[in-house]
């Protein structure tokens, strides 16, 4: 389990999160493990956070900031993610079979591997290992 105190901000209100996120430019939320079923994210600044092995399925992620965000064996089943920023996210091992309005070109910005698990429809990009 990552950051209790991380988890609990975030929980709370996105607004407040993103606030705390600004004040703190230096600090990279540890959200590892973290349980965010269902959680609704929408305009979460989560750049450069730990998010390895979380679990999001059906996460509302609309219009998120996952820049350079770890999403290493995260599960993303169902997850919405119309509008979020994916821009060199680690994706190595997640399962994104069912997230929902991911498009060709956020998978193009990712980083990920023979692991990844890929929705129908969309191809393993070139720069993935």
């Amino acid at each position: 389990m990552g950051n209790r105190e991380h988890l609990d901000l975030l929980l709370g209100d996105v607004d407040e999160w993103n606030q705390w996120r600004a004040a703190n430019p230096r600090v990279r939320p540890d959200l590892r493990n973290a349980n965010l079923f269902s959680a609704n994210l929408t305009l979460a600044d989560l750049s450069k956070a730990k998010l390895s092995g979380a679990n999001l399925v059906l996460a509302n992620l609309k219009g998120a900031d996952l820049r350079s965000a770890d999403l290493s064996k995260a599960n993303l089943v169902g997850a919405r993610l119309i509008g979020a920023d994916l821009a060199n996210s680690k994706l190595n091992g997640a399962d994104i079979r069912t997230a929902e309005d991911l498009t060709q070109e956020q998978l193009n910005a990712t980083h990920g591997d023979k692991n990844t698990i890929l929705p129908e429809g969309l191809k393993r990009p070139r720069r993935w290992k």
